[in-house]
């Protein structure tokens, strides 16, 4: 069973996808901001880590480049309500190794499997 660690602000989105993805047969954790993210990520070694890239505090740009710098080489996912080709790539020259955009695809349970089994997902995201 893959770990997934959910980082995001909004209790509502990490209850959505704490179902989803448990649903899925996926062990989630979660944090609510950066910080969290950064030191769960470091204390857990998740096999994917999803990151809202907005956030106060800690954004997701900010704990991706933390992570990054501490050496940290897991899958980091852009997890975000931006869809905007700009966004997609500061996220992925901060660090983030793929881009999908809120809401959660269909799919999207398919799409994190083929991620962390070092697939492309599919649907042109990331």
């Amino acid at each position: 069973m893959a770990k997934i660690l959910v980082v995001d602000d909004d209790p509502r989105i990490v209850r959505m996808l704490r179902r989803r993805l448990k649903k899925a047969g996926f062990e989630t954790i979660d944090a609510a901001d950066g910080n969290g993210g950064v030191e769960l990520a470091l204390a857990e070694s998740p096999d994917l880590i999803l990151m809202d890239m907005y956030m106060p505090g800690k954004n997701g740009y900010q704990a991706t480049e933390s992570l990054r710098s501490q050496g940290y080489a897991g899958l980091i996912c852009a997890f975000t309500a931006s869809a905007f080709a700009m966004d997609e790539r500061k996220c992925l020259e901060c660090g983030c190794d793929y881009f999908i955009s809120k809401p959660p695809p269909i799919n999207f349970e398919d799409m994190l499997n083929e991620i962390i089994r070092g697939g492309r997902p599919k649907a042109g995201q990331a």
